[in-house]
């Protein structure tokens, strides 16, 4: 997993470590945040004696040398979350894939955020929406797109959406991001972010009388 100390990567552990138990196949867990740590898994895997690995990778742009490794070592795999893509962007189809509908779940995220908005009775003129994503994740980018698209379908000036795209996934580069464009904005009174990963910081800026409204989408 790609960030295995995220609460969503630690529930797909427990849900894999329950399956282990009833399918009688012993779960082998390893934390990999980057391509060499990734690779090194790989080799580690294989050195075990594994049949097969599923995987998140932090960079899906390494699969054509995820496949490689893979099929150099025997291994059956296959990706969960984050679709793995070819030089030229585009998924690897070979490669089994289970996952969610990223853009459908951002229209969500879109809805949720224009009827916080409606309920609280913001100027629109004086709203602005965050398109908070990682342009490099195409799951990250659906999902803003998704909720982007719900913000303008609701009503939201297209115009009030602004762009700020993450150097990494973190929180940190998060909040990095968005105070940019918040910097670069001083006329918004209000704001919605279409991507926040952590709620607990994301409420405490809502106190502070800019309300933010959030879904965590990592």
């Amino acid at each position: 997993m790609k960030q295995p100390e995220e609460p969503w990567f630690q529930d797909e552990w427990k849900f894999a470590e329950i399956a282990a138990k009833e399918k009688g196949f012993r779960l082998v867990k390893i934390g990999a945040p980057s391509g060499e740590k990734l690779m090194s898994a790989i080799d580690n895997l294989s050195a075990q004696k594994a049949q097969g690995f599923v995987i998140c990778t932090s960079d899906v742009k390494l699969g054509p040398g995820i496949v490689a490794k893979a099929k150099a070592a025997g291994l059956k795999m296959m990706t969960v979350d984050d679709r793995l893509v070819d030089g030229s962007g585009k998924p690897i189809e070979s490669v089994p894939y289970m996952g969610i509908s990223a853009y459908n779940i951002g229209k969500q995220v879109g809805d949720g955020i224009a009827a916080e908005i409606k309920k609280r009775g913001w100027n629109l003129a004086e709203t602005g929406a965050i398109d908070l994503t990682y342009e490099q994740l195409p799951t990250a980018h659906d999902r803003t797109t998704g909720a982007a698209a719900a913000l303008v379908a609701a009503g939201f000036p297209k115009a009030n959406i602004m762009a700020a795209s993450q150097a990494k996934t973190d929180t940190e580069n998060a909040f990095n991001a968005a105070n940019i464009a918040l910097m670069k904005n001083p006329q918004v009174q209000a704001l919605g972010g279409v991507r926040l990963e952590r709620r607990s910081r994301a409420r405490r800026r809502a106190r502070s009388g800019k309300a933010v409204v959030s879904r965590r989408t990592t």
